[in-house]
């Protein structure tokens, strides 16, 4: 009360007290026009919302356009409506901009149902009240759904250019998933193997890396890279991945292959092992792993126990084509290496013992593969150490198709003495004409054995010889 009673009593103090009375409100008027200019709503938005409800979008982005160029550019309410129009219209890249600048301005959108209410909206998967949070999901949703059917489009077309613009669209669709929500690693992963079925492995780092960092146990997007890192030769970045997951336990098939081939790139052929006889022990009725653990056995000249990883494979998979083959290739290998480690005039015939194991191995691979010329070939080789020369004839011809391939020769086996009976003198060219032979197969089939000199023939016939046995025969086009 004296405070008071010593301003009354103050008539100078009281002429100055208006003026400041007067100045505060001018602070408040001022206050409220400010407020006023960065605040949401306005007559714009008000249309907008009314274009909004008559689903005339085009008319309700034109206005708000206007409210943000020439009347208010940080309204947030006029911000969010465009986000939203955008979402609906599936105008995805401006969509984000446009909710980003509006979370900006008011962070309240992104939380459910703190959008902007519009009265008779006609949204049908969200409405502007949703939210930002709640609408992305819902769009991400979408992004991820066409990114997954493109991709499934690419993977079934049968025409290069459909599949290629499939694959395209599924990269487009899960980029744009991978911004919508960056924590997701799915978009990121399978973006990352859209890019590696187009062949681009250097852009597929990238996502993949991503997906990694949001996922460190993903052994599937690890295991992809380490693919990738193999695929562009550079094994060193590679193997750091694939031995991690190896070291955690992740015994996979493609993990074991990986690793392996790198490996074996390196020249250790040991590791490669040691990576299948590890898995084995995981699992030891797996049938990959026995089968590329026998063909690293084989490539090794490790006859004896890749013949056992492949018998065991065929006890689970008798109808594989590619292991009977490669069985059969493995007794083939055994038998020549036994007979090259014979003295030159020793008769011991043991080593027919595995030919006649190959054999039926062969034969069932050249009926599930008749157009293979390999197997024909091989089988041809086996055939004539068999004395099956109707058979090995046959093999011939059909692997003729393929001679450059198979540079050029063809496996009879018989001795250079029956030949030079037949033909003359090994290495040396015959053009003779007096009697027409139309295959190769009815040549031995029907002259070898019975001939008394040479034998006429349609074409010639390049003789390859082998310590005295006659290794190859090819025909001259």
């Amino acid at each position: 009360m004296q405070f008071i009673s010593s301003i009354i009593n103050r008539p100078d103090d009281i002429s100055k007290f208006p003026i400041l009375i007067t100045t505060t409100m001018h602070a408040l008027i001022l206050l409220i026009v400010v407020s006023s200019l960065w605040a949401g709503g306005g007559p714009n938005v008000t249309g907008a919302k009314l274009y909004i409800k008559q689903n005339d979008l085009e008319q309700a982005i034109k206005v708000l356009m206007k409210e943000i160029e020439e009347v208010n550019p940080n309204n947030e309410d006029a911000w969010y409506l465009l986000g939203y129009i955008y979402a609906r219209e599936k105008r995805y890249d401006i969509m984000l901009e446009a909710f980003n600048k509006a979370v900006e301005l008011k962070p309240k959108f992104k939380e459910k149902d703190k959008g902007i209410k519009v009265s008779g909206d006609t949204g049908t998967q969200f409405h502007a009240k949703n939210g930002v949070d709640t609408i992305l999901r819902v769009v991400w949703g979408n992004a991820i759904n066409e990114a997954i059917k493109y991709f499934n489009e690419a993977v079934a077309a049968a025409i290069d250019t459909a599949r290629t613009f499939s694959f395209e669209k599924a990269v487009e669709y899960f980029k744009l998933a991978a911004e919508i929500m960056p924590d997701s690693t799915i978009a990121y992963r399978n973006m990352g193997a859209a890019l590696m079925n187009l062949g681009k492995y250097e852009e597929s780092i990238e996502p993949l890396t991503a997906a990694i960092q949001r996922n460190p146990n993903d052994v599937e997007t690890s295991t992809m890279l380490a693919s990738v890192y193999i695929t562009s030769q550079r094994d060193s970045l590679a193997l750091p991945i694939l031995t991690n997951l190896w070291d955690k336990g992740t015994r996979t098939v493609e993990v074991s292959d990986y690793l392996s081939k790198i490996y074996l790139n390196a020249g250790d052929n040991e590791k490669a092992k040691a990576i299948y006889r590890d898995a084995l022990e995981t699992d030891p009725d797996n049938f990959h792993f026995l089968f590329n653990y026998g063909i690293i056995l084989l490539e090794t000249n490790d006859y004896d126990l890749a013949i056992e990883k492949f018998l065991k494979a065929n006890e689970l998979n008798p109808e594989a084509s590619d292991l009977n083959y490669n069985l059969g290739a493995a007794y083939l290998n055994r038998g020549v290496s036994k007979r090259e480690a014979l003295p030159e005039d020793s008769e011991d015939k043991s080593y027919i013992e595995d030919y006649e194991l190959a054999f039926p191995f062969l034969e069932k691979s050249v009926n599930m593969n008749p157009a293979d010329a390999q197997i024909w070939y091989t089988l041809g080789r086996i055939a004539g150490q068999l004395n099956k020369m109707a058979l090995a004839g046959y093999a011939i011809s059909k692997g003729e198709e393929t001679k450059s391939a198979l540079d050029n020769k063809v496996i009879v086996g018989m001795q250079s003495s029956d030949l030079k009976m037949i033909l003359g003198e090994p290495d040396k060219i015959q053009n003779v004409e007096s009697e027409v032979f139309h295959t190769v197969e009815e040549w031995i089939y029907k002259k070898r054995l019975a001939a008394k000199g040479k034998v006429e023939i349609s074409e010639s016939i390049n003789v390859y010889v082998d310590n005295g046995r006659v290794e190859a025969l090819m025909l001259l086009r």
